[in-house]
Parts: C-alpha cells; structure tokens; sequence
C-alpha cells in the first residue's frame, strides 16, 4: 500500500463513471461496486509523474462536475498542492540526474 496513490468518491453519477472510463477500461458495475466497498475509483503508483497527474486531473474533473471527492497517498487524505510538490521534485530530481550524466559523458570524452 505504500505506494499507492487514489482517489475515492462519495457517490456514483454518470459523470463518474465518464470521467473514470477516460483513464481506465473498466465497467460501470465495476466503478459503483468501488465507490459502495469505500476503494479506490482510480489508484496507480505514487512514484510515477504520469499517475500523480491522472489523479490531479480526475480530481479536477469530479469536481467541477460537482462531485466529492477525495484524494490519497499511501493510504493518507491528500490534497493538489502537496502532489504537485512532489511533482515539481520529482522533475527537479530529474534534472539534476540528466546534469549529472552530461558531466559523466563530458567528462569521459575529455579524457
């Protein structure tokens, strides 16, 4: 569990169903069963750019078309500003590793 990041709704709406069916195949009996069992409508892994950014998005997707939702990180209620903040260290993380093999390749080319 400690690598997971999701998102849970309050109640099933078409406009659930719509916006989950957008990032994942999966059937609506499937998506109402998650909200009524309190799991995750949409969870993928903490550790990847690409699923904190889903996350945002189908949160701020559920929410303007008025639906509560509830975002989570390890298991913990989160909100958008600390995922964008390990967002925006995650790509300075990734930064300073593409510097650091820059230097390596130069490094090895002026020896």
């Amino acid at each position: 569990m400690d690598r997971i990041i999701g998102i849970k709704a309050d109640k099933f709406i078409a406009a659930v169903a719509k916006v989950i069916r957008a990032y994942e195949d999966v059937s609506m009996s499937e998506i109402k069963r998650r909200i009524a069992d309190g799991d995750y409508i949409y969870s993928g892994d903490l550790y990847r750019a690409a699923e904190i950014k889903k996350v945002l998005k189908i949160n701020d997707e559920l929410t303007k078309a008025g639906i509560n939702c509830v975002m989570y990180e390890r298991g913990n209620e989160t909100d958008a500003e600390y995922l964008n903040n390990r967002l925006a260290s995650y790509k300075q993380t990734e930064e300073w590793t593409e510097y650091v093999m820059d230097m390596e390749a130069q490094a090895e080319e002026n020896s």
